[in-house]
């Protein structure tokens, strides 16, 4: 059977706020291998990890994230939800997240946030996302998400080395081959339309499976079973202990 990789989803972030380094390092004490992330840009041109377009859910301020520069979103806390445990949790840059990739040898998923391409503000994203993870040597620990997969091929032609991956929520007919019509390196499917078949149809044309969101340890179960290569949780201590029986 195989050993999936679990990933922190946001981080560990069923018990810390999401896409903060609290998460991040409390996943790494919950033996995950690595994290799923998501990037958007600022006003100024910086990349920051965050889920959503603003600032508004997971802070106590408001605003778009791309009509803020760093220093204002710096100025904001970003633990709601988990003010008691986590005082103060501040929004981070790609930067910071690399060096800790790079300091703890783990794997990263970057999702794109960049859906609304066509305000023209995540124009390039991918790409220099991808030329910073260049920079810090972590291209074989790296793979790019988006549920924009137009996105997605266009950064696998810029930059080859690059792996990328293919977010959906339905089936795909013959998913493996539109995989490598977009010359993506893998399939993020959501868990519950994964099942053993589609991995192995998957995994024979030299294409990865990796699913999200998986919560309940029955699923996380099942998706050990059904072979897929990651497993992306918000409990990463959860899934960390399942695949570890799994392997007894």
């Amino acid at each position: 059977m195989k050993n999936p990789k679990i990933l922190g989803h946001r981080g560990a972030s069923g018990y810390a706020p999401e896409n903060t380094m609290e998460a991040f390092r409390l996943a790494i004490q919950q033996h995950a291998d690595g994290f799923e992330i998501d990037i958007h840009i600022t006003k100024d041109g910086e990349i920051v990890v965050i889920h959503d377009d603003t600032i508004d859910r997971t802070s106590n301020g408001t605003g778009v994230v791309t009509e803020l520069t760093l220093a204002e979103l710096k100025q904001f806390n970003y633990n709601v939800g988990f003010e008691e445990q986590f005082p103060t949790a501040e929004i981070p840059t790609l930067s910071q997240v690399l060096e800790l990739v790079k300091a703890h040898d783990l794997y990263l998923n970057i999702e794109i946030k960049d859906i609304m391409t066509n305000t023209g503000k995540y124009d390039g994203l991918n790409i220099a996302a991808a030329n910073l993870v260049k920079e810090f040597g972590l291209v074989d620990q790296v793979i790019f998400s988006s549920f924009n997969h137009h996105s997605m091929a266009e950064l696998k032609q810029a930059c080859p080395e690059i792996k990328t991956a293919l977010l959906h929520f339905s089936k795909l007919y013959k998913g493996e081959e539109y995989a490598r019509s977009a010359y993506a390196d893998a399939l993020h499917p959501l868990f519950s339309i994964v099942d053993k078949s589609t991995v192995e149809q998957a995994h024979q044309a030299g294409v990865q499976m990796n699913a999200w969101t998986v919560n309940q340890p029955a699923d996380i179960e099942a998706m050990i079973v059904a072979g897929v290569d990651a497993i992306i949780t918000d409990y990463p201590d959860t899934a960390y202990r399942l695949r570890e029986s799994k392997q007894a």
